[in-house]
């Protein structure tokens, strides 16, 4: 007997075995029969995890979540075919975020998954997070669960989830002042929820060099107040592409390349 149910917002199946107790009165020839059900196999583990059984041979499987734990549905999950160039294996998650791919082809696959969400009139594609980055064999079949992170380290030290905050100085009427990038204190204060609908947090940090520029790295995808400071000094900061000087401005990410989001910035000491 299969049993679906939801419990916390995880939509999990529990396997239930009968187990029939019978008491029987032998003076009254009275038999009572009580009917038991004990559950087995649960659909969660003690951390809240959705636990998808068994890897089942010649198939892919598994969950996509956000940060909170709740499904996303039609997100992209991928099986690239690591021996034929272009001929990956690709499905979206359900409403439950549940995926489930055929791979039993000998050959070996490595899966990745996407998300695609507009955000103030933009469409933003975010890599997600897998549980397991290793690559598996086709008829051996797999489980890889994903999560929707803002922040963190991509696997293999391929970049971070988040975006990057980068400036560069503008000319100034100071042009004998020499200016160093490691002393520039950036401030982003959100302005309304993050790309997930989660409320977000102010970043204060030091500016630091990256293979991009200079300033702040994996910077959660959101609209921002920014703000920026030279050893306590106000600089005034615009966007690059454009606009007027000011104390402080707001701005969205921009896309650089598919999932790649920046923020590009121009600084300069305040105008006498």
């Amino acid at each position: 007997m299969s049993i679906k149910t939801d419990k916390s917002r995880f939509h999990f199946q529990v396997t239930c075995k009968p187990v029939i107790l019978t008491f029987c009165d032998m003076g009254r020839r009275l038999m009572i029969c009580v009917l038991l059900m004990t559950l087995t196999g649960c659909g969660t583990t003690d951390e809240g995890q959705v636990n998808m059984g068994d890897i089942e041979p010649g198939v892919l499987k598994g969950r996509v979540v956000d940060a909170a734990g709740s499904p996303i549905e039609g997100a992209e999950v991928v099986a690239d075919n690591q021996l034929l160039y272009n001929s990956n294996a690709v499905i979206r998650t359900d409403s439950d975020g549940f995926y489930r791919l055929d791979t039993d082809v000998r050959a070996t696959f490595h899966a990745t998954a996407s998300v695609t969400k507009q955000y103030n009139g933009q469409d933003y594609t975010l890599s997600l997070a897998p549980d397991d980055d290793a690559t598996f064999a086709g008829p051996t079949g797999a489980i890889r669960n994903f999560t929707w992170k803002l922040s963190g380290k991509k696997p293999d030290d391929l970049g971070f989830y988040g975006g990057k905050v980068l400036f560069n100085f503008g000319i100034t009427d100071s042009l004998d002042t020499f200016l160093e990038d490691e002393k520039v204190q950036l401030t982003l204060t959100p302005e309304g929820p993050l790309i997930d609908g989660s409320e977000g947090s102010p970043i204060v940090g030091m500016a630091t060099r990256n293979g991009d520029g200079s300033g702040l790295e994996d910077v959660p995808i959101g609209r921002y107040r920014i703000t920026a400071d030279y050893e306590g000094r106000r600089l005034a900061v615009k966007l690059r592409k454009g606009g007027d000087y000011a104390r402080d401005v707001v701005a969205d990410f921009a896309p650089i390349m598919t999932g790649i989001y920046f923020i590009e910035l121009e600084l300069a000491l305040p105008r006498a």
